[in-house]
């Protein structure tokens, strides 16, 4: 069965090495790296660790940084780490639309140079509004123009507090997504819920072209919120998802298949939605 990890992180060696050197303008990072606590590995390790949990593939992706010129570090980074194992990992970048045209230079450069989708962006700690339409018009052109998806950080509005955790909920979110019903979002952490309230017939309508990942699940929730997000908001709209290194794969994957049971939505979830989603081949079963 193919496995699509479909939200994973992996900073530049810099960044690895001293983790303390980030300046205080990073204060996202700062709070949940630059205690240097916080595990962060190289696609090497990666490499292992997926071949030893049977993944096959895993999407790249930078973090939300606040300045173009760390975003740019990672960005090329990753670019790189994903032309070295073209069959092996799928390149993300990432930009700051709040800092205007520079922000949305930058995120052509990387498009044009093969990165897959744009994400994950982090509305809090770079200061942009997900449904203000001045700001985020031009970076939705963007991924509309080279059709690939566009990965905004979303977070459940109750429960409890963790390193990260921001205003960004389902209510905001679904302003960008009734403000831009054309986009191909992907929401990782499950949406901070939204799947559920598909059940609404208007929201079903309009998150047509948003998908959901379940990065960090079992932090979150019970493993049976795969089979229940799948019926409120369809299986085919779901993608396997860790925030690795921040959960390893053996939790993750033991997890993902206790919430699921039925064979043909695992399929789905763990790698044929990815498939699609990135033009991957899909194995003969």
């Amino acid at each position: 069965m193919l496995i699509v990890d479909s939200h994973t992180h992996m900073f530049h060696p810099r960044v690895r090495d001293d983790p303390s050197a980030v300046g205080e303008e990073e204060v996202a990072f700062r709070l949940m790296f630059g205690h240097g606590r916080s595990r962060m590995t190289g696609p090497e390790t990666m490499l292992s660790e997926m071949d030893a949990a049977g993944v096959d593939m895993a999407v790249l992706c930078p973090f939300p940084w606040m300045t173009l010129e760390r975003c740019r570090e990672n960005n090329d980074y990753l670019l790189g780490v994903a032309s070295a194992w073209p069959d092996r990992f799928i390149p993300f970048a990432v930009t700051n639309p709040g800092l205007g045209k520079p922000a949305i230079q930058e995120a052509r450069r990387c498009l044009e140079a093969g990165a897959r989708g744009l994400g994950e962006l982090h509305a809090q700690p770079q200061k942009f509004d997900p449904a203000d339409r001045k700001v985020m018009e031009p970076l939705v052109d963007l991924v509309s123009e080279f059709d690939v998806p566009l990965m905004i950080h979303v977070n459940e509005p109750v429960g409890h507090d963790y390193p990260g955790k921001g205003p960004i909920t389902p209510e905001t979110i679904y302003r960008f997504v009734l403000e831009f019903p054309g986009a191909r979002i992907i929401l990782p952490h499950w949406g901070g819920g939204l799947p559920f309230y598909e059940l609404m017939p208007e929201v079903a309508e309009a998150c047509a072209n948003v998908l959901y990942d379940s990065a960090a699940s079992p932090f979150l929730y019970r493993s049976d919120i795969y089979s229940l997000a799948a019926a409120a908001a369809g299986g085919h709209k779901i993608l396997f998802a860790t925030d690795y290194p921040l959960l390893p794969y053996d939790r993750t994957l033991a997890d993902a298949r206790a919430g699921m049971g039925n064979a043909s939505l695992q399929a789905d979830i763990l790698g044929r939605n990815a498939a699609r989603l990135f033009g991957v081949n899909i194995p003969r079963e």
